[in-house]
């Protein structure tokens, strides 16, 4: 007999498995590839047998997808985009660099993608999240020793109407990924009372270019906000960050830009509504009174 499966091995088993089913299906009787398959004909899931599609691009893998909720399936549970995103951006790297899907079972973790080399994890989010979770997740990795990187899905994230801990996860390490195109990015942007109120241009950012932050805390005098409030070990090239320590003169563009938001005071409606019908009624009051 061989030996015994490890639960890595079970995990990466497992993983690859799931993978199998994303790109391949089956029609009528056979087996059949993504690359092989017409978008416009219906297949079926190896895993629940619910009906599939064939996505079909120049700038991503060609996969199955579920074209009604299957919330049993296992491939469904994690959406087809977020699977092709971390094969896509493995190839960003060195062969060998990044590891799938890699547990931590001392955590209970299993990371998207690790890069071992630098103690990186990244973690691709294309779902909703909370705020507590975000922390939670950095906490457990940090105490294995590990650095999360997040990784939001821009058409979910990145509108005007800011989603759960966005807001705190755009303090961390934290870009934004276009998964039709494989692009990250990250961006100078203004909050205000719960809204983006401005978006600068992309900035693509260089994963395989990292680089420790700095040490010592940035000004306000000569930072933006979103630049001094920064909570984070690691940044990548062409990243705010980056951008901020390289030309700090256009920092007071940015600097100004933020400076044009102030917190407004919430409107009082009683006294409003005392002023308008007691104060002001009585003042007229009296001005009549007193004319004769």
């Amino acid at each position: 007999m061989g030996a015994p499966l490890s639960v890595n091995m079970l995990v990466e088993f497992s993983f690859f498995a799931i993978y199998f089913m994303a790109f391949f299906a089956v029609e009528e009787d056979r087996l059949i590839g993504a690359n092989e398959a017409d978008p416009k004909k219906t297949y079926w899931c190896l895993e629940c047998f619910g009906p599939v599609k064939c996505r079909k691009g120049r700038q991503y893998w060609a996969h199955f997808y579920h074209i009604r909720e299957a919330p049993g399936c296992k491939l469904y549970s994690k959406s087809e985009d977020h699977w092709v995103a971390q094969l896509e951006l493995q190839r960003l790297f060195p062969q060998g660099a990044l590891h799938l899907e890699k547990p931590f079972l001392a955590i209970d973790r299993v990371a998207d993608l690790c890069w071992e080399r630098e103690k990186i994890i990244f973690e691709i989010q294309c779902s909703q999240i909370a705020e507590k979770e975000v922390e939670a997740r950095v906490r457990d990795y940090k105490t294995a020793g590990y650095d999360v990187v997040w990784l939001l899905d821009d058409r979910r994230f990145n509108r005007k109407q800011l989603r759960p801990a966005e807001s705190f996860l755009r303090t961390l390490s934290t870009y934004f990924l276009s998964v039709r195109s494989m692009e990250v990015y990250d961006q100078f942007e203004v909050f205000f009372e719960g809204r983006r109120v401005r978006k600068g241009a992309r900035l693509p950012v260089q994963l395989t270019r990292v680089f420790r932050a700095p040490q010592q805390p940035l000004s306000f005098d000569q930072y933006p906000k979103q630049i001094v409030q920064l909570n984070l070990c690691r940044h990548f090239y062409g990243d705010r960050l980056s951008r901020a320590l390289r030309f700090p003169e256009a920092m007071l563009r940015e600097k100004a830009l933020e400076e044009q938001w102030k917190p407004r005071r919430k409107p009082n409606w009683l006294m409003i509504w005392l002023k308008k019908y007691v104060a002001e009624p009585y003042i007229r009051w009296l001005e009549r009174k007193t004319r004769y």
